[in-house]
């Protein structure tokens, strides 16, 4: 009879460090992942686009960096034409190609009945995470 106990003691035993080793690498698994996706989020810029109405005709494309990362090569398309190309850009000899962490960049523009505002948008840029990021949305007030 000690005989028989003492083996299921061990089969216990055994059996308890199996599921110790089981959770111990399945909690390093989860830690791990988080671990990567605070660094991809500190590594990420994240671009968005809106449009501001001002008086006189007068309104702004704000383009925003909400990461905690720089984007870089920004390259903006408003209706399919770069966004200096664009016919509704106030002043097109401002280019943009680097928006920081948490700032903003803004584009003046003219708006009239003849001259409406643009409606398409599409961000592409680089951060320190990965190249080629896209944001695609219409613009609107």
């Amino acid at each position: 009879m000690p005989q028989s106990l003492e083996s299921w003691a061990l089969i216990i035993s055994i059996l308890a460090i199996g599921i110790s080793i089981f959770t111990w690498f399945k909690s390093h698994k989860i830690d791990r992942a988080r671990r990567d996706d605070e660094e991809r989020v500190q590594n990420s810029a994240i671009l968005n686009a809106h449009l501001e109405r001002h008086p006189q005709g007068m309104g702004k494309i704000v383009i925003d960096n909400l990461g905690q990362s720089e984007a870089r090569n920004v390259q903006a398309i408003l209706d399919g034409k770069p966004i200096l190309e664009h016919k509704s850009i106030f002043d097109p000899t401002k280019s943009h190609p680097v928006v920081g962490p948490n700032s903003r960049v803004v584009y003046k523009i003219n708006v009239a009945k003849d001259l409406p505002p643009p409606n398409l948008i599409e961000l592409s840029w680089d951060d320190n995470y990965a190249t080629g990021k896209t944001y695609r949305n219409s613009l609107s007030y």
